[in-house]
């Protein structure tokens, strides 16, 4: 009986797990950095918000911040919105939340999508 052909065979037969785990590793690697540039867009969209209670300010530092995440897809919830009370009047001291979710293109096809979120609240300084 001859061995000749056994390494290829194991080699064939452990491929598709180290493939696996090689993507699983890269996939992780890409959230932990989606989800440390969320937590630092939402933190700086907060302080923004606290400082000028403009939406607009915020959704544009937040896009600056979330390098290298892709600005178009980072959804913001801003709570209470710009229009809402404490913030139409005098809001300050009010707390003031900006909530991110960021849908992670994932490196295998077919598998469900991850989402990364972060959020940050501060208590508006803005005088009106």
């Amino acid at each position: 009986m001859s061995d000749d052909g056994q390494a290829l065979v194991e080699f064939a037969l452990v491929l598709p797990v180290l493939l696996l785990l090689a993507f699983a590793m890269v996939q992780l690697a890409d959230l932990g950095v989606a989800r440390l540039a969320l937590e630092h867009a939402a933190a700086e969209g907060a302080r923004i918000g606290a400082l000028t209670n403009d939406d607009e300010l915020i959704r544009d530092s937040v896009a600056a911040a979330a390098n290298p995440l892709r600005p178009g897809d980072i959804k913001v919830d801003i709570i209470p919105s710009e229009a809402e009370v404490p913030r139409t009047g005098d809001p300050r001291g009010s707390l003031i939340r900006v909530h991110l979710r960021y849908v992670l293109p994932l490196v295998i096809p077919g598998l469900p999508s991850v989402e990364a979120r972060a959020s940050a609240a501060r208590r508006i300084e803005w005088t009106p």
